[in-house]
């Protein structure tokens, strides 16, 4: 008799609510489809890539155009408390826990994810965060799972990044190699770059590797 892998998980947990992973994942957003899980390892806020200086949408003068700090600042109340909780977990898990809970609500699931978004706020907190993400990744690998994130993080070392796709805002180095670069108007856009269409369910520009893409400002 065969056994899925939906049938153990149900025999391993009674719910999805029992698993911890659960509470700090998301289904899709705005532009990502439901079949894309979200998680961030901290608020746009408290996000390092800011506080050194790296993000393209942050300026010295204080002005930003960062969708996910309007979001926590204006939009949606909720909303950083509960990337400050993401930040707490992220921070204490271990990869195993989570590779494992994620794969058990994936088996329970409906619609299985097919991929995972770290980081629609914030950034890597450091080196040991970018080397968890990609041991991750390794192993979400085996299932089928693509991971993917931007980062701003220029000063942290990727050349062991083998498995999560990493776009870099504005700059590419050996394990990052995407760039998604943000400009005001569309005659801003370099030659050899595509156009981010701020619509995930009608492309997948930022799960593919060797991608150059641009942003408008809005």
């Amino acid at each position: 008799m065969n056994i899925s892998l939906r049938s153990f998980a149900q025999v391993a947990v009674k719910s999805v609510a029992n698993l911890s992973l659960n509470q700090f994942l998301q289904s899709g957003n705005l532009k990502l489809p439901v079949t894309t899980a979200v998680f961030n390892m901290g608020s746009a806020t408290d996000c390092p890539s800011k506080k050194l200086g790296f993000c393209q949408a942050y300026k010295s003068n204080g002005k930003h155009c960062c969708y996910a700090m309007k979001a926590e600042r204006t939009m949606y109340p909720h909303v950083l408390p509960y990337r400050t909780t993401q930040e707490k977990y992220w921070k204490q898990v271990t990869v195993e826990k989570f590779v494992t809970e994620f794969l058990l609500i994936n088996a329970l699931k409906k619609i299985p994810f097919t991929a995972i978004r770290f980081n629609e706020s914030g950034d890597f907190w450091s080196q040991k965060c970018v080397d968890k993400l990609e041991e991750i990744s390794h192993k979400l690998s085996l299932f089928g799972i693509k991971v993917y994130c931007y980062t701003a993080r220029k000063d942290l070392d990727f050349s062991k990044v083998k498995h999560t796709i990493i776009s870099g805002s504005n700059f590419q180095k050996d394990g990052i190699p995407n760039i998604f670069k943000m400009i005001l108007k569309e005659e801003d856009r370099p030659k050899g770059y595509g156009v981010c269409k701020r619509d995930c369910s009608v492309c997948n520009r930022c799960m593919k590797r060797n991608m150059k893409t641009v942003i408008l400002v809005h």
